[in-house]
């Protein structure tokens, strides 16, 4: 009995755990099994951040604190900080960077602008480190210096809207004009009178709410991020999205400047997106527009046709009036095929200059080639790196197939050739300030032009005042011009040109002395009074390379001709040198064939010197600086610009400082910068990804342009600072008003900054130490530049009349004796 007792009570006790253990198993089957830990995303890495429709302008800079340190940097840096007289900021900015350009040595930069999507900052910083540890230890460091660098603005009081609203302003209290012209509104000053004393400076039920910084600051992994407005990774790169570092334009360009300093991207192709789609909102929301007013149109007026129809028969009795003219013959107004597409009225009562009939040809000729729709590319790359003593700025154009010979976007009918080997440099003289080489398609740029026309006559028909009845086109400038001529100009003229087209600036300045100099008894007798007049500038010379020279000599004649000299072959003045023959019409036009191209000037004076210097091979090709200079250009190319050192020092000549007075400082700091100047030189190429500018600015040349920019930024500083300095004074005065209002006294400087009516950093941030002496009745404000003649000259006085007073006192106070400005 004792054993089955035990036994039903280990069967009870076990039934009853198992009772007890029911609830809690069943809950555990309808609870999911907890699932593993999944791992955590990848912290974000600078190659991996963006999505390729994020943003439109991406910039890298490599090598952050290395570029700090360098003289690349610093040489610029320099006249800026000694001449320039930078805001406080900058100064922090570039003491504060130069302290961290260890830690930031191989440090790398992104700055992503130009959101393309909502809900994203409208500006991204990313700064990489090495390691996670590193970019934790420089957060700190930063987020305790950006506030130096932006501040946080300070909270404005806003009234409450339960105030009582504040009476009307009387004449001769603070809502009349004051004797300085200054209107003070009275609703905007007065207070509601249960505002007592106790409450000086309450001007709203609650306090403002204060505003948080003008940046967002957040790190993960080994980056350290710097934004206007807050945002997730999430926003930056959404699931699904196309990479950056995939984008095929973008993998071409940031390949292209692996190596350089700073890297810029530029998708152009997003860029013409969002404006087609904006352009395309506005024209549906302006359809809409005109579809409501057609389906409700305005109410007609009474008698609408009452007075019109005389007003109309007035202004046709005044335009049949003919006017009087000034000969007895009558002047016959004639409208020719050129009249039509310029919009000029050719006069047909008696003969006209050869420049009134070629003048609408080359209006349109000109309007044609800078003209016709902009071909914009896909992107652009940009790098930037200083080598040697000269600055690089590479550009790299990624076009699509339809474009991918136009080298400038903005001139669409530029159509560059095959690529070459400058060949003009053999036959210019050394002694040039500025040569332009380049490789046209002249078929190509023929073809755009024509198009360019037949689109402008095409809309000038369509949005002209008075449309014209659909019909033939008007000819256009080729057409008249090929009928005048009896030629083709795409048959007969172009195919017997070759590629290049070279320009050159004579120097002007020295040419003319050593002509004066040393002239001779034949140039002179030639030339006769159409020696070169050393008050004016150079004419420019072009060569044109030619396949076929005698048949571009009897084309020459005719196409003179056709731009308006008639008779040209009776002006035409020849003289021959070794062989050379130089053509000269009037001392207006010449021309001569040296080598496979044809010179042309209108200076005869300069196409003989052309002559001269290539038979005594005193060529570009010859001079040291050019040969110097061009070396890092590569040997085949589709455009090559020199600058030679002579204009360069014209453009900033005798001070060196763009114009800019001389003053002790700049004098000082000129005397270290080298006074030789070395040439500019750019060259267009295409290795196969595009068409390749390169532009090579030469050091000193760069900081002679910094210095004189930043000395003209010193001399416009006062005047920037005192009328920043009088906009404080009349904010001061409206301040004191309100002031006075509440407490029935004037304040002081710090009472008004207290009172939340003055900024106490905006006082102290032009220059200019304002003082404020107040009592129960009266107040005397004063400004007084910090440093006389650097930061201003004048000096400011006001009291409570609200008459700005001021004069020049040498740094001293301004008083209400001074007159009123």
């Amino acid at each position: 009995m004792k054993k089955l007792k035990s036994s039903q009570r280990l069967i009870a006790c076990i039934v009853a755990i198992v009772m007890l253990a029911l609830p809690l198993l069943a809950q555990q089957r309808h609870v999911a099994p907890k699932k593993p830990a999944a791992a955590s995303e990848p912290a974000p890495t600078f190659d991996s951040l963006l999505a390729a429709d994020s943003y439109k302008v991406y910039c890298e800079i490599r090598g952050v604190g290395g570029l700090i340190r360098s003289s690349a940097v610093n040489d610029l840096l320099d006249p800026v900080m000694k001449l320039g007289g930078p805001p406080k900021e900058f100064k922090t900015l570039v003491k504060w960077l130069n302290a961290h350009a260890d830690v930031l040595a191989g440090s790398r930069m992104m700055v992503a602008g130009w959101s393309s999507r909502p809900k994203l900052p409208n500006v991204v910083v990313a700064i990489e480190f090495s390691s996670p540890e590193e970019a934790k230890k420089f957060y700190p460091e930063l987020r305790d210096f950006l506030p130096k660098l932006l501040p946080t603005p300070t909270p404005t009081p806003t009234p409450s809207p339960a105030q009582t609203p504040a009476p009307a302003a009387k004449p001769g209290t603070l809502g009349a004009a004051s004797p300085s012209g200054t209107q003070v509104t009275r609703t905007e000053l007065i207070v509601p009178p249960t505002i007592g004393p106790q409450n000086v400076g309450a001007v709203a039920d609650k306090p403002p709410e204060p505003a948080g910084p003008p940046y967002q600051m957040k790190q993960a992994g080994s980056l350290v991020f710097i934004s206007d407005t807050a945002f997730t990774f999430r926003d930056l790169k959404p699931r699904g999205s196309k990479p950056l570092e995939e984008d095929q334009n973008f993998l071409t360009a940031r390949n292209r400047f692996s190596s350089e300093s700073v890297f810029l991207y530029v998708d152009l192709k997003a860029i013409e997106k969002e404006e087609k789609e904006r352009r395309q909102k506005y024209e549906e929301e302006e359809q809409k527009r005109i579809e409501l007013e057609a389906a409700n149109p305005p109410k007609a007026e009474e008698s609408p046709d009452t007075t019109e129809p005389a007003m109309t028969e007035s202004m046709e009795e005044v335009q049949t009036v003919p006017s009087e003219p000034s000969s007895e013959e009558p002047v016959v107004i004639e409208e020719t095929a050129d009249s039509r597409v310029s919009g000029v009225a050719t006069l047909s009562g008696g003969p006209q200059p050869g420049t009134d009939e070629v003048a609408p040809i080359m209006y349109s000729l000109y309007g044609a080639l800078f003209g016709g729709e902009v071909k914009w590319p896909e992107a652009i790359g940009a790098g930037l790196v200083f080598e040697g003593d000269a600055y690089v700025v590479r550009t790299l154009i990624i076009n699509n197939s339809e474009n991918k010979g136009n080298a400038i976007p903005f001139v669409p009918q530029f159509v560059t050739g095959p690529t070459m080997v400058p060949e003009s440099p053999n036959i210019f003289p050394a002694d040039i300030d500025l040569f332009v080489s380049v490789s046209l398609d002249y078929p190509q740029v023929y073809e755009g032009m024509l198009k360019a026309m037949a689109n402008a006559q095409e809309l000038e028909r369509k949005y002209r005042s008075k449309p014209t009845a659909d019909g033939p086109l008007p000819e256009t400038p080729f057409a008249a011009y090929e009928k005048k001529l009896g030629i083709k100009i795409k048959d007969d003229l172009l195919p017997l040109l070759g590629n290049e087209l070279a320009l050159v600036l004579p120097r002007k300045a020295k040419k003319a002395a050593k002509e004066s100099s040393t002239p001779r008894a034949e140039d002179s007798k030639a030339a006769g009074a159409n020696q070169p007049n050393p008050n004016q500038g150079p004419n420019p010379v072009i060569a044109i390379s030619i396949k076929d020279r005698e048949a571009v000599g009897k084309l020459i004649p005719k196409l003179i001709e056709g731009f308006g000299l008639k008779g040209a072959s009776l002006l035409a003045q020849t003289e021959k040198r070794d062989g050379t023959e130089i053509v000269s019409y009037a001392g207006i036009f010449s021309y001569a064939f040296v080598g496979d191209f044809l010179v042309l000037s209108p200076d005869p004076a300069e196409t003989r010197h052309v002559v001269d210097a290539y038979l005594n091979h005193q060529t570009l090709s010859s001079d040291s600086h050019f040969r110097n200079y061009t070396r890092w250009q590569p040997r085949q190319v589709l455009g090559q610009v020199y600058v030679a050192p002579g204009l360069v020092e014209e453009f900033t000549s005798d001070g060196r400082t763009s114009g800019v007075a001389l003053n002790d400082k700049v004098s000082e700091f000129l005397s270290g910068v080298n006074p030789v100047i070395d040439p500019l030189t750019y060259s267009l190429s295409n290795d196969g990804l595009g068409p390749f500018h390169e532009l090579h600015v030469p050091k000193n040349l760069l900081m002679v342009l910094v210095a004189g920019m930043s000395a003209g930024a010193s001399e416009a500083l006062p005047a920037s600072n005192e009328a920043a300095a009088k906009s404080m004074m009349r904010t001061v005065a409206t301040a004191e008003a309100m002031f006075k209002v509440t407490d029935n006294s004037y304040g002081t400087v710090d009472q008004l900054v207290s009172a939340g009516l003055l900024n106490k950093e905006m006082i102290d941030k032009y220059g200019y130490r304002i003082e404020v002496a107040a009592s129960k009745d009266k107040f005397e404000a004063t400004a007084i530049p910090l440093e006389y003649g650097r930061t201003g000259k004048l000096s400011y006085f006001m009291d409570e009349s609200q008459v700005l007073r001021g004069g020049d006192h040498g740094g001293g106070a301004a008083t209400l004796s001074d007159p009123p400005l």
